[in-house]
């Protein structure tokens, strides 16, 4: 397989890599040490009109669509993507599993990538009815999971860094998925963090920045939006806006937070949420065609800035991801397949001909991989020509698509499918889920190609 690898000194040109090292000298030293869809058709020039303030000006949005749901700068830091190893980060960083959330039972399932083999699964809220879906993996490999019902937890990818908060001697932790340890005697899980909602969706980690000693990176923060009213019932949200929050990654605390009343947070609110090489938080609603829906939002991660984009007559959106040239890509649902939306340009550019009801991720070949009623299908990020296409063997559509460390593609219906980027063909399979649904960055692949751009 092609895994994708660069240096971060080429990210902090136009990408805008918000990746830092702790000090020029330890990044050096860093530096030293690393050293060793037939029938789709590309339409450009619909643009999108802008709204800028704080949340509180004129909204360009309606209500979130009823009748579909989703339940059924510059541094010298060297970031190796990939490689042989199969790992991720300046000095092999592990990015070595796949986190699907299992939206039935209420928890999340962690799943050693090479090997194909389920090695844990965690209750993602106190209760057990959180309903999970969004997954999001940080550049340290920890996953923080969102759960519809509210409440956003993480949980440790490594077991050295858990800790023995139950009383008895040793790490008490899930080895799989008939493993599955109570809420008070599970303890890789870091923290539980509590939200005032009904209804909370998007996930996405922000890059932090290098760690001086090890593979890391620290200052990691969590985005999160959520219904700022209550619903009728979990998982859906009222009339209102949305929270937009900003989480300490290592404590669950918040931080920030701001009121965005110009984007509805009524029924599902806000869907789908990725991070830039800035680490900005772009979301979107679940959209539905020719229908006054929310708009593609932006915000800061610096100032808090908010900034509306409105999404073409046609584009229904639903996954959203950010490939590595700064752009924001959205599956779309009944009328179009995909949308790229450039922000530089404020242009868009769409593809038709199948309908994704699901996500999409950017493969180590240029090629963004998006999800189908019958498997997944790949277009040329640049081109927008069509590449290998995967059917799923079950029959089902898929929803959740990510990349791992070692460049192959994954494709969850009921089943998590290995694929082959280069030939469309699976290799592998893991079929233990449970009601599973995640289409967010459940590799953390997409947050390192944001990141770090691949080389030329």
């Amino acid at each position: 397989m092609l895994a994708l690898a660069c240096a971060l000194t080429a990210c902090g040109g136009d990408g805008g890599s918000v990746w830092q090292a702790m000090e020029s000298g330890e990044a050096d030293a860093a530096e030293d040490t690393a050293a060793d869809g037939p029938g789709a058709t590309g339409t450009s020039g619909a643009t999108g009109g802008t709204d800028t303030g704080n949340g509180t000006g004129q909204s360009t949005s309606g209500t979130a669509t009823e009748g579909v749901d989703d339940t059924g700068g510059s541094t010298g830091f060297i970031f190796d993507v990939g490689g042989d190893t199969g790992s991720v980060g300046a000095c092999g960083c592990d990015l070595n599993y796949i986190w699907i959330a299992n939206a039935e039972q209420g928890t999340v399932s962690k799943i050693d990538t090479a090997t194909i083999t389920e090695i844990g699964r965690y209750i993602t809220r106190p209760d057990g009815v959180g309903d999970p879906s969004r997954t999001s993996v940080s550049l340290s490999g920890d996953v923080a999971v969102a759960n519809r019902a509210g409440g956003l937890t993480k949980f440790y990818a490594e077991e050295s860094d858990c800790a023995d908060t139950n009383g008895m001697p040793g790490i008490q932790t899930s080895s799989g998925a008939m493993d599955v340890l109570s809420w008070d005697m599970e303890e890789c899980r870091a923290w539980y963090t509590e939200f005032p909602t009904t209804n909370q969706r998007p996930v996405a980690w922000t890059q932090g920045s290098a760690a001086p000693d090890g593979c890391d990176s620290v200052g990691e923060k969590l985005w999160t939006v959520a219904s700022a009213e209550p619903g009728l019932g979990p998982g859906i949200g009222g009339l209102g806006g949305v929270n937009v929050y900003l989480v300490d990654g290592e404590t669950g605390a918040i931080e920030n937070e701001i009121l965005v009343e110009t984007f509805s947070g009524f029924q599902l609110g806000a869907y789908g949420g990725a991070v830039d090489g800035e680490g900005d938080l772009w979301f979107t609603p679940m959209g539905g065609v020719d229908i006054a829906a929310n708009p593609l939002t932006r915000v800061d991660v610096e100032t808090f800035e908010v900034t509306h984009f409105d999404i073409p007559k046609g584009v229904a959106t639903y996954g959203i991801t950010v490939d590595h040239n700064g752009r924001v890509w959205m599956s779309s649902t009944l009328g179009s397949g995909a949308a790229r939306f450039d922000p530089e340009t404020e242009m868009w550019d769409v593809l038709g001909g199948f309908g994704a009801l699901g996500g999409l991720a950017e493969d180590g070949n240029n090629h963004m991989w998006v999800s189908t009623n019958a498997g997944a299908v790949s277009y040329d990020i640049e081109t927008l020509a069509p590449g290998n296409v995967f059917v799923a063997p079950n029959g089902g559509g898929v929803k959740g698509i990510g990349v791992d460390a070692d460049g192959y593609v994954w494709a969850v219906n009921d089943v998590a499918w290995k694929i082959d980027a280069d030939t469309g063909l699976d290799v592998g399979s893991y079929n233990g889920l449970t009601g599973p649904y995640t289409y967010s960055d459940m590799t953390g692949w997409a947050l390192a190609n944001a990141t770090c751009p691949p080389e030329g």
